[in-house]
């Protein structure tokens, strides 16, 4: 039987889907612990590394994965991430489509949810596959809006967090998972739902836009509507 080239790829973002749910699994299983109770604390950092090592070996097979069946098949990637021109009437058709579903604010909890589509900025983007996706897109919509704001981002202080770890960088080096945005400029990819949207909201604060500009369509919503 011939399998289609919807559903490899259907199944391959299925894939990384899998990897941000597990992301938002160790983090939901981190929080739960008391930290106060040393004991616990001390079973919780080895299982929490324990889980990480899996989790990037998870990834890793991913990607092989990944590139063994599409080399063999010669499928490539499925368009994602579609931008639609601001202020054509198809995006306005598309926003008035989206609308018919449940809108969700950045700023709510998205663990365990997959994303379907987004406007930003009065901008339909759909097709979205997930959170990875999406954030790509959504930096790569503030790259075009305003170079050289985002660059200075990169390896700033400000945007570094508590535990030293870097979210937007000159070096793709710096990142565990980077994909470029422009020239010099890298975002990282490894990351649950809810961390991608904290990305967001922070990039929207850099940019004076607030977290209205936003607006996301979940995947589960679509099909219940059906």
């Amino acid at each position: 039987m011939k399998v289609s080239e919807n559903i490899i790829n259907s199944v391959l973002n299925e894939l990384a889907g899998v990897h941000e749910d597990l992301l938002s699994i160790s983090e939901d299983i981190w929080q739960s612990i008391d930290h106060n109770d040393s004991e616990k604390l001390d079973e919780g950092v080895r299982f929490k590394k324990e889980f990480n090592n899996l989790i990037e070996e998870f990834d890793k097979n991913k990607d092989r994965i990944t590139s063994v069946l599409r080399q063999f098949t010669g499928i490539k990637s499925a368009c994602s991430s579609v931008a639609i021109e601001k202020h054509s009437d198809e995006n306005e058709r598309i926003i008035k489509e989206l609308n018919r579903n449940t809108p969700h604010k950045i700023s709510e909890d998205f663990t365990y949810k997959r994303p379907t589509a987004f406007i930003f900025d009065g901008r339909a983007y759909t097709e979205q596959n997930n959170w990875s996706d999406l954030y790509t897109q959504f930096v790569t919509a503030l790259a075009k809006k305003a170079p050289e704001r985002l660059m200075k981002m990169a390896d700033n202080p400000d945007y570094i967090s508590n535990q030293n770890r870097t979210y937007y960088s000159t070096d793709k080096g710096n990142l565990r998972k980077a994909v470029k945005i422009m020239n010099g400029f890298y975002i990282e990819l490894n990351l649950s739902a809810n961390h991608f949207t904290r990305r967001m909201m922070e990039l929207l604060q850099h940019f004076e836009m607030g977290e209205e500009s936003v607006t996301i369509y979940l995947r589960q919503d679509r099909n219940a509507g059906k």
